[in-house]
């Protein structure tokens, strides 16, 4: 199993350094394009959703969001009923970025799987889920104790 792990580990580096990469182009930090993709689906949500979702602190998040609103690509406003909650609306030079980010990790993941057989993909997509699937099992166990 060690080799196994080992492989996953060495695998998803390799991955993470080919996403990097790949959406450095855009002059983006680690933690935008991910938070673009959200607000591209869930405009005007809650800072302290995106610092939940992202699993960084409310401060990390400030940061990132305060670089990407300095670069034009968000917005944050306080909300209308509760001052002391800022919404972030992603702007439409952020959709443009968004998009482009979406266009290179599809490229990125063609090249990828450039090889791979369907059936092959659905086997490694259903491997994947399964392991992911029993470690949140294992992470719940272990949180109940």
């Amino acid at each position: 199993m060690r080799e196994v792990e080992k492989l996953v580990r060495e695998v998803n580096r390799l991955h993470f350094t080919t996403f990097h990469q790949t959406l450095s182009q855009f002059g983006l930090g680690k933690g935008q394009p991910p938070i673009l993709k959200y607000l591209s689906e869930n405009d005007g949500c809650k800072q302290s959703e995106i610092a939940q979702r992202e699993h960084v602190s409310a401060a990390t998040t400030t940061v990132m969001l305060q670089t990407m609103e300095k670069n034009g690509l968000i917005q944050r406003k306080s909300d209308e009923n509760d001052l002391r909650i800022m919404r972030v609306y992603i702007t439409d030079k952020g959709r443009q970025m968004q998009k482009k980010c979406d266009e290179a990790i599809e490229n990125m993941e063609k090249e990828i799987y450039e090889g791979f057989t369907p059936d092959e993909i659905e086997t490694f997509k259903m491997l994947l889920t399964k392991k992911r699937d029993r470690l949140k099992v294992l992470l719940e166990m272990e949180e109940k104790r």
